[in-house]
């Protein structure tokens, strides 16, 4: 899960009232099924026997990825003050974002060479080499370099804890352990500026990326000794070096789009992005070391509609949250530490909706579902309706309508889409799940730059060109809203259609 447009000024109460839903909600599950004497689905399951290392692992590899996503942004400022390069600021971001997409990609081949344990191990070292890297990084050229590893490492880490989700937990509880992900990335989106600001604010910025060095060799002990080993059966000369850096150099573009405001040289970037994105994937699908599982991004399969959809939501909620902060202090005279608080309703609303619906079964998972995008949709059409003249308290609802409809269909999502793999391609599937949603944040946010560019939206823009900007993007949102509820309609009707002829 990945929350966006969620700034700075969030502190521990967001925390505090995240967890205390998600202990409410885990408390009162009351969903058991007794056939032959064992529980079936209830969260205390997650935290007993066999499968409460894994998750633990898997959300601290989480924690891991998402409080090293956030915390660049806190200590960005200071990292210039003290070795320079202002002009390439937004690079340790971006090459972040280019090594996570790469890393997440290349988790099934990872997995393949080296097996399911030593492939875990492999991203941890990544990371946390990347991490040391950075730490010691003399000027803003080296840190870059080390951004990029620590983001493979990153990215793999994070893809493989999806593709454990698929390999050891089994189908009913799913959609607990995802909702669980979810509340581990809410404390991330509040913690992570913060942690980064503690160094922040003594001058210590090197000290954040030292930080995170015990808990990445706390992982990677963790994964040795209890993530149970398996042989690699591929050989390393058939890793898909092409591919990967086809998918890198097509993320790149999309983050190059950022240091322009020529509409045209973005248009450019954007399409050759999607030209090599496209092409990578293309070649993915006839080679016999796939990085992404059969049927991806085609629409009348199930795992492939719900592909569609993880991109359309992605699309949709950074369309209309990325200058969420911005209008709400140049239009509606919010302070930032409001607006921050206003934009977090979105990740907030996610956790809690996720977590009302983790314990849903039979007719209704088809409600959260089909539900949760018709939420979208309502919520994209109040943003356009109430982000330029207010009332304020209608932008913080219609965004909350939003998250809530993100957080009961997600998860179920992808739980039925692990159920429609085929078979041997479980983790595959599970594990391409943020390649997909990160694929779609990067476009989205180079989507939304060229929306946004092109109303005429710059450094000192009027209110008029910012309330101009705002109308065309959730103009947008609506329609991208709409998508996202389509590729929901769709994905249910194969996923039973599949079902039904499995039975």
């Amino acid at each position: 899960m990945c929350y966006c447009g969620l700034g700075q000024g969030q502190n521990s109460k967001v925390a505090i009232r995240r967890i205390g839903a998600a202990i409410f909600i885990m408390s009162s599950d009351t969903n058991t099924d007794h056939k032959n004497g064992v529980d079936q689905a209830t969260w205390k399951r997650l935290f007993s026997g066999d499968l409460l290392i894994y998750t633990l692992i898997i959300n601290l590899g989480i924690l891991l990825f998402a409080v090293d996503t956030f915390v660049i942004t806190t200590i960005m400022p200071t990292v210039i003050k003290d070795i320079g390069g202002t002009e390439l600021y937004s690079w340790p971001v971006m090459i972040y974002m280019v090594g996570a997409i790469a890393g997440a990609a290349s988790a099934g081949p990872v997995r393949e060479i080296f097996g399911r344990r030593n492939g875990y191990v492999i991203a941890g070292l990544l990371f946390l080499i990347g991490n040391l890297g950075a730490a010691y990084a003399p000027n803003i050229e080296i840190l870059i370099a080390w951004r990029l590893l620590q983001g493979l490492g990153g990215g793999l880490i994070i893809s493989q804890s999806y593709g454990l989700i698929g390999d050891v937990y089994p189908p009913e509880l799913r959609t607990r352990i995802l909702s669980l992900i979810s509340t581990t990335w809410g404390v991330a989106t509040v913690f992570g500026p913060a942690f980064g600001g503690v160094f922040a604010e003594f001058g210590s910025w090197r000290g954040a990326f030292w930080a995170i060095v015990p808990l990445a060799l706390i992982f990677c002990a963790l994964v040795w000794r209890h993530i149970q080993h398996s042989t690699g059966d591929a050989k390393i000369d058939n890793f898909p070096v092409t591919r990967l850096l086809l998918f890198a150099l097509g993320i790149l573009c999309v983050g190059l789009t950022s240091q322009t405001d020529n509409n045209t040289y973005r248009a450019g970037l954007i399409l050759g992005a999607v030209a090599m994105v496209t092409y990578a994937m293309v070649r993915d699908a006839g080679s016999s070391n796939r990085m992404f599982p059969k049927n991806t991004l085609v629409p009348t399969t199930a795992v492939g509609s719900s592909f569609w959809f993880l991109l359309f939501f992605t699309f949709t909620f950074i369309v209309v949250i990325l200058y969420m902060t911005l209008y709400l202090q140049v239009l509606h005279d919010q302070t930032p530490i409001v607006a921050a608080y206003i934009s977090a309703l979105f990740s907030f609303t996610w956790t809690v909706g996720a977590l009302l619906v983790a314990s849903w079964q039979g007719r209704a998972i088809q409600i959260a579902v089909i539900g949760g995008g018709i939420l979208i949709v309502m919520g994209a059409v109040g943003l356009t309706l109430f982000s330029v003249e207010g009332p304020v308290i209608m932008i913080g609802a219609s965004l909350a309508v939003m998250g809530m409809g993100v957080g009961t269909s997600n998860n179920h999502v992808i739980a039925l889409t692990i159920e429609c793999a085929q078979p041997g391609e479980e983790t595959l599937v599970a594990s391409s799940v943020q390649t997909m949603r990160t694929m779609g944040l990067a476009f989205g946010s180079a989507f939304a730059g060229l929306i946004a560019n092109s109303a005429g939206l710059s450094e000192g823009a009027t209110p008029d060109i910012v309330a101009r900007a705002v109308d065309l993007l959730n103009q947008t949102g609506i329609a991208l809203a709409v998508l996202t509820l389509l590729s929901l309609v769709i994905f249910y009707h194969y996923y039973q259609r599949d079902k039904s002829s499995n039975q």
